[in-house]
């Protein structure tokens, strides 16, 4: 009986192994997904059209993808950093966005009573925004002075990172950015 179980075995072995050593590949062609995505991401990224008046001294300088448009802020102890955004309906909120920045130098977040207290309203060329003055007296080579357009779809950030002194020293001519900006469609 054993020798006939062994037999069988021996036999299956044989008949399920293949004699061909190689291993096989198989190549399937790609669903066309990556075309699809890419079309949905561009959508969201339109950025929408904005002219301005910069100072002179202010120099464009490339950014990442999130950027409309990005400055070197010169002033006389160092430089600065400027960047546009713009993201779709109200990203958040002012006081996420303030209390983010807050962070970004060390302050502790905000609530919207006090944002709106040490928080300035302007209007310029694109309609009224808010400016938001932010000093960390204990890290003085960080400080922020950004604005935000709440516009009809979209939310328009200015945001200029740069040490206390420069910000003091940049402030009138961030105003003046800030007012110049409007829309060009």
């Amino acid at each position: 009986m054993i020798i006939k179980q062994i037999g069988i075995l021996l036999l299956f072995f044989f008949i399920a192994c293949n004699k061909e050593k190689h291993i096989r590949v198989y190549k399937i062609p790609k669903a066309n997904i990556e075309k699809k995505e890419e079309i949905s991401l561009n959508k969201s990224l339109n950025k929408p059209n904005f002219k301005w008046d910069k100072p002179s001294s202010w120099v464009d300088v490339p950014g990442h993808k999130m950027r409309i448009a990005s400055f070197r802020v010169p002033h006389q102890n160092g430089e600065g950093d400027l960047s546009i955004t713009s993201f779709g309906g109200a990203s958040g909120g002012t006081q996420a966005n303030v209390n983010r920045w807050e962070k970004q130098i060390g302050l502790n977040a905000s609530s919207m009573t006090d944002i709106n207290k040490f928080s300035k309203s302007n209007i310029g060329k694109l309609g009224q925004y808010k400016i938001f003055k932010l000093i960390n007296s204990n890290q003085k080579e960080t400080a922020i002075i950004a604005s935000i357009f709440q516009l009809k779809e979209t939310t328009l950030f200015i945001k200029l990172s740069i040490s206390s002194d420069g910000l003091e020293e940049m402030e009138d001519q961030f105003i003046k950015f800030c007012n110049s900006i409007d829309s060009s469609l």
